[in-house]
């Protein structure tokens, strides 16, 4: 990596971080993005330019606002480093190998989506592990866009991002009709990790997607006997699949490939 665009994808993930602690905050409230501008949720006070500045300001004002006083949630700081560590693994790990052969429209275009999409499953995550929803603003808009960018050549094609679409969103679709039917409760899988999915397929094509939603489906089982087990949550306590769906997305996409060979290569062992 070079070192100068690795601290610039840093910094530049420190401030999309503080930009989705507002999509985080006001998202689930349906409150504009835009205005009225960062200003404190407790007085209203709105934010002064240098104490906006990511966790820099959260370490100088020790956590409270300069008006009020009121607590600034820990999460603030935690959602800008956890964005400016995911946007220097992008840099490393999706758009310097892929620098090389940056010949096509259709190839940048691709590398663009798949930044965007990784770096945009972050605040989705946090927003349902709180609120229960994964919101259409985010996933539908990126879902038209995906399958419309398909058309340029040197990317993923129209086919395969429909496959990625069936992939992704008709299977959860039909787990969630049977799991209705079978459990005879209703949103047993629930609209936004069906958008979700439908977009990771777009944009990745059927096996990410496949993939995805198998370790998924796994990480989640376990999540859920871990936090039951430690009387984290009831039996019929409603868990989250979002969190668990972009966490296996992120595996997928950066070490996929090399997750399905080391499979192959066990079950040859096994059984050749």
């Amino acid at each position: 990596m070079d070192p100068f665009w690795a601290v610039i994808s840093v910094l530049l993930g420190l401030v999309l971080g503080s930009f989705f602690n507002v999509l985080i905050y006001r998202l689930p409230r349906h409150e504009s993005i835009v205005k009225p501008g960062s200003h404190c949720p407790h007085c209203g006070r709105p934010v002064r330019p240098w104490e906006n500045i990511p966790v820099a300001s959260y370490l100088v004002l020790r956590g409270r606002c300069a008006g009020c006083g009121w607590r600034i949630p820990l999460s603030y700081p935690i959602v800008e480093l956890m964005t400016g560590v995911a946007a220097l693994l992008l840099y490393g790990l999706v758009v310097t190998p892929a620098i090389p052969a940056m010949h096509s429209c259709g190839l940048v275009v691709q590398i663009c989506l798949t930044v965007l999409v990784l770096l945009l499953v972050i605040p989705l995550a946090i927003i349902d592990l709180f609120n229960f929803i994964i919101p259409d603003v985010i996933t539908l808009p990126l879902l038209v866009c995906a399958a419309l960018l398909s058309f340029l050549p040197g990317g993923i094609t129209p086919l395969q991002c429909g496959l990625g679409i069936l992939a992704g969103g008709g299977s959860l679709f039909v787990v969630a009709i049977a799991g209705e039917y079978i459990f005879k409760k209703d949103e047993v899988m629930g609209g936004g990790d069906i958008k979700l999915m439908a977009l990771a397929g777009a944009v990745f094509g059927w096996q990410t997607a496949f993939l995805t939603i198998m370790m998924a489906a796994g990480i989640g089982s376990v999540g859920g006997i871990l936090m039951i087990a430690f009387k984290k949550f009831a039996r019929e306590h409603r868990i989250p699949f979002g969190p668990f769906l972009t966490l296996s997305l992120w595996i997928a996409v950066l070490w996929g490939d090399r997750i399905i060979s080391l499979y192959f290569s066990f079950v040859d062992k096994a059984f050749g």
